[in-house]
Formats: C-alpha cells, sequence, structure tokens
C-alpha cells in the first residue's frame, strides 16, 4: 500500500458545509479556502497546489487561468461543479492522498451507481448535514422522507391502485391507507 502524502487543496466555495466535509473526508489535505481566484493568489502557499476544486459559477474558467498564471501550472486534479456534484466528489480526492492516480473517466456519475450505493451517498450527505444543525430524531425523520416518495411512485406505477400498491410494497391495503393519510399522499379520484 501506498505510503499517504500530504495533498495542497486550493478549495474556491463560499459554503461552509463544503469546506466542512472536504475538511472531514480528507483529514491529509492541507486545505485553503477562498472565495474567489483573486483572494486564493493573495493567500497563495509558497507550493503548488495539488487539486483545485471550484463551486461552478459562470467566470471559474476565467479563475482556473488567472489561479495557474499566478500559481505556476496546473494541479493534478480540477473538480469544478455544483455543490451538489462537489459534496459526492470526495473519492478522488482521497485517492490523490493516497498516492494513487486515478485514472481518467473512473470516477461514476450518479446515474452509474447502484441503488445501494446512491442511496448511501444521499444518506452521507443527509447525515453530516444533521450531525453539523445538531439534527435529532434521524431515524423518523428518513423514513418520513424515503416512505413517502416511495408510496407515491408506487400509487403512480399501480394508476392509483391501493389493492396492488400494498401488494407491490408488502404491506396491508388497511396499513397503506393509513400511511397515504398520515403522509398526507395526495390520491388522484377516479374519473
Amino acid at each position: 500500500m501506498p505510503a499517504r502524502e500530504v495533498v495542497y487543496l486550493l478549495l474556491l466555495t463560499a459554503n461552509p458545509d463544503l469546506v466542512e466535509l472536504y475538511r472531514q473526508d480528507c483529514p491529509e489535505c492541507v486545505v485553503t479556502i477562498a472565495k474567489d481566484a483573486a483572494s486564493a493568489v493573495r493567500k497563495a502557499p509558497k507550493h503548488r497546489f495539488d487539486a483545485v476544486i471550484i463551486e461552478s459559477r459562470k467566470d471559474w474558467a476565467i479563475e482556473m487561468k488567472l489561479l495557474n498564471d499566478a500559481l505556476g501550472g496546473t494541479p493534478s486534479m480540477v473538480l469544478v461543479g455544483s455543490t451538489t456534484f462537489l459534496r459526492r466528489a470526495t473519492e478522488p480526492l482521497k485517492a490523490l492522498c493516497n498516492g494513487h492516480r486515478a485514472p481518467r473517466g473512473t470516477t461514476r456519475l450518479h446515474h452509474e451507481l447502484g441503488l445501494e450505493e446512491f442511496i448511501g451517498a444521499k444518506l452521507r450527505d443527509f447525515v453530516r448535514r444533521m450531525k453539523l444543525g445538531a439534527g435529532s430524531d434521524l431515524h423518523s425523520l428518513l423514513v418520513k422522507a424515503v416512505e413517502k416518495p416511495l408510496i407515491t411512485l408506487v400509487l403512480e406505477e399501480t394508476h392509483g391502485n391501493q389493492n396492488q400498491a400494498a401488494a407491490l410494497l408488502g404491506l396491508n391495503r388497511n396499513t397503506l391507507r393509513k400511511k397515504i393519510h398520515n403522509l398526507k399522499i395526495p390520491i388522484a379520484k377516479k374519473a
């Protein structure tokens, strides 16, 4: 197993949750945080950055060029994307910290993940946000958050037939009706 090495990371974002996530997930990284390229250049250390992560905005390409010119070269890894994308993108950075260079095209997109992997990634984000916000009663919140869209989707697929929906879900029809009522799931009236 390759030895871990210190990775210098530049994170261009104003989102404190994203900063906390990268600090937690990548403890081997020395993280420099800046809101934009100009402030990053002012904070620039005497070493090169191994990775630059930019929360996307319309001028990100200009910011990247400014960084390349000011900091002397392109980093090993550049990630640009929305907050949602960047929350899921810590794996390549962890690999970089462990001395692995991931081949291009090995990162999987959300539609390429299996159901269990996708739900796991989403739950990880949700649990972190709850932890940062000092949330409680996580189990019931998650059950409701999953149960309502699941029942709604099954009802749509069965065209509102509660007997078929209950059978598909493995529930008693009366239990399903109670859940529909408690979760305030609208029922389409048959014409």
